[in-house]
């Protein structure tokens, strides 16, 4: 195969990605806004009751999100009932009523706010048109994320210098909008059944007297919990420093909550030098340690500048904080231990964070504003302190597993997956011995697995014809499960094998963020041709010059559905490339493949002289592109004949 990767482009994950990064935008502009006037309206008790959106969130996450996740077109919906929400409390702003009606709309904004991202989890997979492709846009998430966060807290902190903090808000309801426009006409999976969630829900709420008593597991998901709470404290209290204590400007608000923000996108390469590290104890309570310090050492009230270098500093150290713990609990706890703790967790952690924007009025009144600070920074550090035995007597235990993670990171499929996500997929790896001469997967079977070859040597066969030699580094078995379809292809072991199996579930999991989700494949009307043959088997080894050339005799044809290509027994006079819809080879009664863009049929015709084993036949409307028999015969003639010697 040609070295060079396809490099696929998607419009429709494009403008996902977008209206996501503009929703971030739009959504921390508006609460740098409203921090300033809820100061402006009430002072520091104002601004902490901001805090109750979190505790609605949890409650609508666990209720409300699952419920909503698969409708149709329900992005849009949410972007356009979240633009009309903020926009109410902008109007209310401007208009001068009471603060708690205003809070009253941005508390609703943030119950259809917590659907959104799970929607969007499940939307993702049926857009991506490749398995890498569905990696990166993951990966993009995150970024977007971090990005928008940033860019709205610095717009909406420095446009209340300008202008009101109403006019502000109501400037940052109408970039929902654009998030809007973004998402319209992308629809989503099949709803999600009523009686599933519920059961959920109740099984959820079972999980969490066996986490919270859990050896090794408490001390760091109490660390995670506090520094939600912390994270809540100070988002309360960065407000007040600011304009209070530095008698700031409004745009400084923004400024520091932009300060958070880079210091998260920093800390994203200083997370991935973690992978695979073999202890990450230090780097864990180190990050703990420095978040709560660069709080209390603000409580000294430096200039400006410094109180942005640390709250930079914050931003830096809570992500790889939040990273470093998440990957060791990955590593301690068996797998569906670790799905009950991170469903504790992340339930546990919503809370806690609107817990601590609603303490945080409490401190100031009670201790003043300075030693609330040193108060807010205290219990990351001493968590730290007191545990510190535990964590690396539990780190030692899962030292192990650091391996693990960097052979998985080095397959091309999981390079763009985050620590977490890779230190999932290491949690669900087993070990698996393969004699030669055994198959782990069996052409037609259904797929259940995905390998990564650790020792060994196998061959890919198709209809019993050998198309490729794979070796320690490949992986194989993902498109059976990405896409829920029979396995094209047979793997045989040519000597003694050493694998790593990572069952379907966790796979998708680990790819999509949600389990049991198939990727309904797009098409590739608008990808170079020469990227989707580099890209199959039957052209392995074909210099891309040559893959030019052939693309060029390509003919473009529209079939439509039902029409029959080739029958049993047919010798095929071309190779086709499958770019659109949906075909199937039948066995009889019996579907012996499916056929998804990116697939190619008739090649074994071709290459090999062999008849068609089966029915080929169109079952959604498809495009194809045409190669010639004998365009394909000059371009791979030499590979094939090596091959077959």
């Amino acid at each position: 195969m040609s070295s060079r990767r396809p490099t696929l482009s998607n419009a429709s994950l494009r403008r996902l990605l977008a209206g996501f990064g503009l929703l971030n935008v739009a959504e921390w502009g508006f609460i740098a806004a409203l921090s300033v006037y809820a100061f402006r309206a009430g002072g520091t008790l104002d601004v902490g009751l901001i805090g109750l959106r979190f505790l609605a969130g949890a409650v609508s996450s666990a209720v409300l999100a699952p419920i909503l996740a698969g409708r149709r077109g329900v992005l849009s919906v949410i972007a356009l009932m979240r633009a009309l929400l903020l926009g109410a409390a902008a109007l209310m702003a401007i208009t001068g009523s009471q603060f708690l009606l205003v809070l009253l709309f941005v508390v609703a904004d943030s119950i259809v706010a917590a659907a959104y991202r799970p929607a969007q989890s499940r939307l993702m997979p049926s857009l991506a048109s490749s398995p890498e492709e569905l990696t990166r846009a993951v990966a993009g998430t995150s970024m977007a994320k971090t990005v928008g966060q940033a860019a709205g807290a610095l717009i909406g902190g420095g446009a209340v210098e300008f202008v009101s903090p109403g006019a502000t808000m109501v400037c940052e309801a109408a970039i929902m909008l654009l998030a809007l426009l973004c998402t319209l006409g992308i629809d989503g999976a099949p709803p999600a059944t009523r009686s599933g969630e519920r059961q959920r829900l109740r099984d959820g709420l079972a999980m969490f007297p066996s986490v919270l008593s859990d050896a090794n597991a408490w001390p760091l998901v109490w660390a995670s919990v506090l520094r939600t709470l912390v994270r809540g404290l100070w988002g309360a209290l960065l407000v007040v420093v600011v304009l209070r204590m530095l008698h700031a400007s409004d745009s400084s608000v923004g400024l520091m909550q932009a300060a958070t923000g880079l210091g998260a996108l920093v800390a994203l390469p200083v997370t991935a030098a973690q992978i695979g590290r073999t202890r990450l104890a230090i780097p864990c309570v180190l990050s703990f340690v420095a978040a709560g310090i660069a709080i209390g050492l603000i409580s000294a009230k430096p200039p400006l500048l410094i109180v942005a270098l640390l709250v930079f500093a914050w931003g830096a150290s809570m992500a790889l904080a939040d990273a470093t713990s998440l990957s060791l609990l990955h590593r301690l706890l068996n797998t569906e231990a670790f799905s009950r703790t991170v469903a504790v967790m992340e339930s546990l952690k919503l809370v806690f964070e609107g817990a601590g924007a609603l303490l945080a009025p409490a401190l100031v009144a009670l201790f003043g504003l300075r030693p609330a600070l040193v108060v807010a920074g205290l219990p990351l550090p001493m968590l730290m302190i007191t545990t510190w035995v535990r964590v690396r007597r539990s780190d030692e235990l899962a030292a192990g597993r650091g391996a693990v993670v960097r052979r998985l990171h080095a397959v091309s499929l999981f390079r763009g997956l985050d620590m977490a996500s890779l230190e999932q997929l290491a949690a669900h790896a087993q070990p698996v011995k393969v004699p030669a001469g055994d198959e782990p997967i069996t052409q037609g079977d259904i797929g259940d697995r995905f390998y990564v070859i650790e020792a060994g040597d196998a061959e890919i066969l198709i209809n019993g014809h050998r198309v490729r030699q794979i070796g320690a580094g490949d992986e194989f078995g993902e498109r059976a499960l990405l896409r829920d379809t029979p396995r094209t292809a047979t793997v045989q072991a040519l000597t003694d094998m050493q694998l790593l199996a990572i069952e379907r579930e966790a796979f998708l999991e680990a790819l999509t963020g949600e389990s049991g989700i198939s990727v309904a494949q797009g098409d590739l009307l608008a990808v170079p041709l020469v990227d989707v043959l580099g890209a199959l088997p039957a052209f392995e080894g074909v210099s891309e010059r040559d893959l030019g050339r052939l693309s060029l005799a390509a003919q473009r044809e529209t079939l439509e559905s039902g029409t029959v290509v080739l029958d049993v027994g047919d010798q095929s006079e071309a190779v086709y490339v499958l770019l659109k819809g949906r075909v199937e080879l039948h066995d009889g009664d019996r579907v012996a493949a499916v056929l998804l863009p990116g697939d190619a049929f008739g090649e074994l015709s071709v290459l090999y002289g062999a008849a068609c084993p089966g029915r080929v036949t169109v079952t959604e409307s498809a495009v194809v592109d045409v190669l010639p028999a004998a365009s394909v015969l000059t371009a791979v003639g030499r590979e094939h004949a090596a091959r077959q010697a």
